[in-house]
């Protein structure tokens, strides 16, 4: 039996769930009947190390330069091509991507090689693709449409965003195929149990710690400002640790400095592995505006630690009102978050109760293996079916 040869596309590796995710396949994919290689833009990012020697990888930045003469859409059409190329050149039978950026590329490059594709979204296009700092929106909105439209297999995370994402592409939502995401269990556990180095983390204090890029959407300034005044009201007993980097940090590092919080709010940038921050903090924290399903909660869970987010329509809010297993306050929230950090330590009981029920929900709701063989025979379907 002939292998199938799958391209899994990113535009780096960056340590975010979905680059995780896609790590995930290329070590976990069946080698007797998949060959996979990965397509990146740029080269770059903490888990490029971690690729599969058997697993070729090609990306568009290696050995070229921005042009001296650029106008809209020029790199973009070339990325598509060269994209395209490279599925003809190496007769890629299916090609699997994530984030909407990808999907941009390589929904066209696909439909110029006549070359099957499985795309996942993963958080509500509403937000995601409408954010303000996302140019010529209104133009990628058409084009992502056409793009997912043409896809032999399309996935969601949740109900919640495959329902946000028919609504918004006007796609019906029958096309959509839930998959929730997975957790590497046995590697977290075992990552979990390694010495923190930080030299702030130290003390008696009790930890708060959020995990994610920092970006306007995560919510992160809220969280500063309910932490500056969780001290204020409660006294210095608390440290705050934020995992990941992005575009608010600057912002955020000043703030710090103006509410005096440099001896017990953190920066740490990205952290390689986050898993013993979870295991020894006293209380996570997801303070974003709007989610897909984050994975850092359910690794949190695993991690038997409890949870606060915050109540979106889809992401934490749509799982924890289904699965009452943390604590949701109202999005943006400053005074909502005070609060509940607040009960989180003077009423630690249905906390610690919450968090025991969440361990043992993700052991049976999330598990690697299950996804890894979905996937597969998802890939294995698209890889068969006719395209145009």
């Amino acid at each position: 039996m002939n292998r199938i040869r799958v391209l899994f596309c990113s535009s780096t590796m960056d340590g975010g769930g979905s680059e995780r995710q896609l790590l995930y396949l290329l070590k976990g994919l069946d080698r007797s009947r998949f060959e996979p290689s990965l397509y990146l833009l740029r080269a770059t990012g903490p888990l490029l190390n971690q690729i599969p020697e058997d697993c070729p990888m090609t990306a568009f930045w290696t050995d070229r330069t921005s042009p001296k003469f650029n106008w809209p859409g020029r790199i973009h059409h070339q990325q598509i091509q060269h994209l395209a190329d490279h599925i003809r050149s190496h007769r890629i039978e299916v090609l699997y991507d994530r984030l909407f950026h990808m999907t941009m590329i390589s929904g066209p490059a696909c439909l110029d090689a006549h070359c099957a594709r499985v795309s996942t979204i993963v958080s509500p296009p509403q937000f995601d693709v409408m954010r303000r700092d996302n140019r010529w929106r209104w133009i990628k909105r058409r084009r992502l449409a056409k793009a997912y439209r043409a896809s032999q297999a399309l996935l969601s995370v949740s109900h919640g965003t495959a329902q946000a994402a028919a609504d918004f592409y006007r796609i019906p939502r029958s096309r959509f195929e839930i998959v929730p995401s997975p957790i590497d269990i046995q590697t977290i556990e075992k990552k979990s149990q390694e010495p923190i180095s930080f030299p702030s983390w130290t003390g008696t204090a009790k930890k708060i710690v959020a995990i994610g890029r920092l970006g306007t959407e995560k919510g992160h300034t809220e969280l500063l400002e309910a932490f500056a005044l969780l001290i204020a009201n409660c006294g210095k007993n608390y440290q705050l640790h934020i995992a990941g980097e992005g575009p608010l940090r600057q912002t955020l590092e000043n703030r710090i400095r103006e509410l005096n919080l440099n001896d017990c709010a953190f920066l740490h940038g990205h952290v390689s592995n986050p898993y013993p921050l979870l295991k020894q903090a006293d209380l996570f924290v997801l303070p974003s505006h709007y989610e897909g399903l984050p994975n850092v909660m359910l690794e949190a869970m695993l991690c038997h630690c409890p949870i606060l987010a915050t109540n979106t329509q889809q992401g934490a809010g749509e799982y924890l009102r289904a699965e009452p297993l943390g604590q949701l306050v109202p999005v943006a929230s400053i005074s909502g978050l005070l609060t509940a950090m607040i009960d989180r330590f003077e009423n630690p009981n249905p906390w610690t109760a919450r968090a025991d029920l969440a361990y043992h929900h993700v052991q049976k709701h999330h598990n690697l293996e299950h996804w890894i063989q979905s996937l597969s025979g998802i890939l294995q379907r698209a890889a068969q079916s006719q395209v145009p």
